[in-house]
């Protein structure tokens, strides 16, 4: 305890030094900066105040001045350490409260511009106090608080929105800013204790040295005695030199061979795409190759300053790690423990550790080992598992489809008998017959059985012909009209509907008969699903997908209709979601409220249409079932009569259109669309051919695809032809919702936005509208 107070006494002595000696380039930074500031402040508050307020600054600059030349004439001794800290702080409270003044009393209130350089200035002044004043914490919070509390409270009195955001940022700044401080201090105090402990370490050294000395007198008396002996024995000694020296050489070539494999242990090492380590008996690394970086941010002074083997890794896993380390440097090789490794960034990633102890003179020292990287392969191993779920599923239905197909043809001859055999037993029968109510029931028997048959062939029946052009809205409404969907709500008096179906709807290919059937065994399957009664929403609309999509089916980009039926019933379990499409699964009472096939034909005849399912469900809440089918763009019938007037509201008369998208198959088919409503079209597959040709030419409107990839997007391309035509009238188009960079480029001018996929009706009211100058 009596050797650590001189300690303690001299690291304060030490703080308060370095911040006498730090201050004068405070003091100089606070009259450059005062008189910067001034002068950009001048003319936009009054110069009274500027100049009363710089006079001040100055003032107190140069009194602090004249104390670092009295401090400079006076050497810091243990009895003034506390009267020259208090000095120093009262000083640095004095110049950061003149800092403080000037939100109060220089603050523009009509200049944000002034008032973001009076932030950026006080924010600098307390940015660079950290490395000048951080040596004493109470000097730094001194200066800072007094400079930066001011005009956080302006901000937040001012009370808009942007002054409270940037009154908030102010906070986040200082909080940083504190705690930088605090750790600078902290490096300040623990680089001073241990520069002292070193001294003392250098003293006793000293003395150690001086007593060797001594030592070393009484030595050379003893050799003087023993001289005598030596001389005697010069020839024995020689003798024995020699063989030293054929020793020494032979450990020399040893040395030089062990230096080699050393270096080509290293290169090896290094060309590894692993971490290949080392430790000593604590587990602080003494080697680690040039991946270590790579993979986890650690770099060669890192590795010196001293880096544990438990830092590479996760909390969980080195803590598990740690468990194992004392049993390693016992002799256990550790082979594939899985573990996760952490980066300086906090990114974390599989990895497999292999280890054996290091041994030198017969005892263990450390442990080398291998660190593999897992993530590509666990990335690997869960893409190999889903594409072998979804093989096997796919397989099951096939396999479940051909067996059911195989039960239904044998059944189908079986029934026909039972179904049409009554009709002509009941002509046969008087009226008054007692055989007839059976009949009767036997025949509507024979009818739901002939159904449940139907079902399974149109499950087995693959590959249906889509050479017919349906509107999906048309085959929603016939069902919603049909006795089949009055019949399902009598039976559930409490389900109410709510369609929504979009207007100008594009087309499908495909069996109207198959998807009537698909509709009424979502909406029925919704119905079941919701005992007590509550709502079904029906749904369609257009969508565009410019890249592939993961949902229940991996979706490809293109056009799409997409129909949505959603409920808010019981949904369903996540175990049970994958197999809701397979014949026959079904948590409904078997021949109370389905046979389990009704889904197994929505699947099959989405998989005939070469469309995708997606299924969202939650238990308790609900499900929600979206079916795409591709839009057909072939054999669409021609505009009818009733839409002429529409038509040609819509008509262009030979104006130049420039269509700028990266998919080629929007390009035909909005040009053909534009060229059917008269005007003349040119296409362009990027950004940067659409600037090119407008380099050299004009056009009345240039409809440009927001997402292009790779090259500019729309944003960006419009922004260059706006360098080239300022006027150019323009029209946006994206298979997105309106987003930031759509609404930036409608800011710069464009006019109006449409969401993909094109129709003539979209298409044709966009250009129609830029032309004419309306947004």
């Amino acid at each position: 305890m009596e050797r650590e107070k001189p300690t303690q006494q001299n690291i304060a002595i030490d703080q308060v030094q370095r911040l006498t000696d730090q201050t004068t380039l405070g003091i100089s930074a606070t009259a450059l900066l005062s008189i910067i500031l001034a002068m950009v402040l001048y003319g936009t508050v009054p110069g009274n105040r500027v100049l009363l307020w710089m006079s001040s600054v100055i003032i107190v600059c140069a009194c602090r001045m004249v104390l670092q030349l009295y401090f400079h004439k006076h050497p810091l001794t243990s009895d003034k350490i506390n009267a020259r800290r208090t000095i120093l702080t009262i000083s640095l409270a004095v110049s950061g409260g003149l800092w403080g003044a000037v939100p109060i009393f220089l603050f523009p209130d009509s200049s944000l511009t002034h008032q973001v350089v009076i932030t950026f200035v006080l924010g600098g002044m307390v940015a660079g106090s950290v490395g000048v004043f951080a040596s004493i914490i109470k000097g730094f919070f001194a200066f800072s608080i007094p400079t930066m509390v001011p005009l956080v409270a302006v901000f937040f009195m001012d009370g808009d929105k942007l002054h409270l955001a940037m009154g908030t940022m102010l906070i986040f700044f200082c909080v940083f800013m504190f705690m930088a401080a605090r750790r600078l201090n902290r490096e300040i105090y623990d680089f001073l204790a241990a520069k002292h402990e070193k001294i003392g370490l250098i003293a006793s050294l000293k003395a150690e040295i001086q007593e060797r000395e001594r030592a070393e007198k009484k030595l050379t008396l003893k050799n003087q005695q023993i001289e005598s002996i030596v001389a005697e024995r010069t020839v024995e000694l020689r003798s024995v030199n020699k063989k030293l020296r054929m020793e020494i050489d032979d450990r020399t070539e040893a040395e030089m061979a062990l230096r080699e494999s050393e270096e080509k242990y290293r290169e090896l090492a290094n060309s590894l795409p692993q971490i290949v380590f080392e430790t000593d008996s604590n587990g602080t690394l003494t080697f680690a190759n040039r991946n270590t970086t790579k993979l986890l941010g650690f770099s060669k002074d890192d590795i010196k300053r001293g880096v544990s083997v438990f830092q590479l890794l996760s909390f969980e896993s080195s803590k598990a790690f740690l468990e194992q380390f004392p049993q390693l440097l016992g002799g256990k090789k550790l082979d594939g423990f899985e573990a996760m490794a952490c980066s300086l960034d906090g990114r974390t990633f599989p990895v497999e550790i292999h280890t054996t102890p290091v041994v030198k003179s017969q005892r263990p020292v450390g442990i080398r080992g291998i660190i593999i990287d897992l993530a590509e392969k666990k990335r690997a191993e869960e893409a190999e598992k889903k594409l072998t779920q979804k093989l096997q599923r796919a397989q099951k239905m096939e396999i479940l489809g051909t067996m059911a197909g195989g039960v239904a043809h044998d059944l189908n001859n079986i029934l026909s008998g039972i179904v049409s055999y009554p009709d002509l037993i009941l002509l046969q029968l008087p009226t008054e017959s007692t055989l007839r109510k059976p009949i009767l029931v036997m025949q509507e028997s024979g009818k739901k059985a002939a159904a449940i048959v139907q079902d399974l062939l149109t499950l087995t029946r693959r590959g249906v012909v889509t050479s017919k052009v349906l509107n999906l809205n048309a085959i929603i409404k016939r069902y919603l009209e049909s006795p089949e969907h009055h019949k399902m709500l009598s039976f559930h008096p409490g389900v109410r509907v709510d369609v929504s179906l979009e207007p100008d709807l594009l087309y499908v290919a495909g069996s109207d008969v198959h998807l009537m059937k698909t509709v009424m065994n979502l909406v029925s399957n919704a119905a079941e699903a919701m005992p007590e009664g509550g709502m079904i929403k029906i749904r369609t609309n257009n969508c565009f997908l410019d890249r592939p999509f993961k949902g229940y089916s991996d979706i490809q980009a293109g056009e799409y209709v997409v129909l949505t039926v959603r409920d808010n019933g019981t949904g369903i379990a996540p175990a049970d979601l994958e197999h809701v499409f397979e014949p026959f699964f079904t948590k409904k009472s078997m021949g109370r409220s389905g046979t389990g096939l009704g889904m197994a034909v929505v699947w099959g005849t989405v998989e005939d249409h070469r469309g995708y399912i997606d299924v969202d469900s939650i238990e308790g809440q609900g499900t929600r079932f979206s079916l795409y089918f591709p839009v057909t763009r072939k054999g669409i019938p021609a505009i009818v009569d009733d839409d002429k007037d529409t038509v040609s509201a819509y008509q262009g008369n030979g104006e130049s259109i420039l269509l700028v998208d990266d998919i080629k198959e929007q390009r035909q088919i909005a040009s053909d669309l534009l060229t059917q409503l008269g005007y003349r079209v040119t296409v362009a597959a990027s950004g940067e051919a659409a600037v090119e040709y407008l380099k050299d030419n004009r056009v009345d409107v240039v409809i440009l695809d927001m997402i292009m990839d790779p090259g500019m997007d729309g944003l960006d391309t419009f922004k260059q032809i706006l360098e080239i035509h300022p006027d150019q009238k323009a029209v946006i188009a994206s298979g997105f919702s309106q987003t930031k960079r759509v609404n930036a480029a409608i800011r710069l001018g464009a006019g109006p936005y449409i969401k993909k996929p094109y129709t003539w009706n979209t298409l044709g009211q966009a250009v129609r509208a830029a032309l004419d100058g309306h947004p």
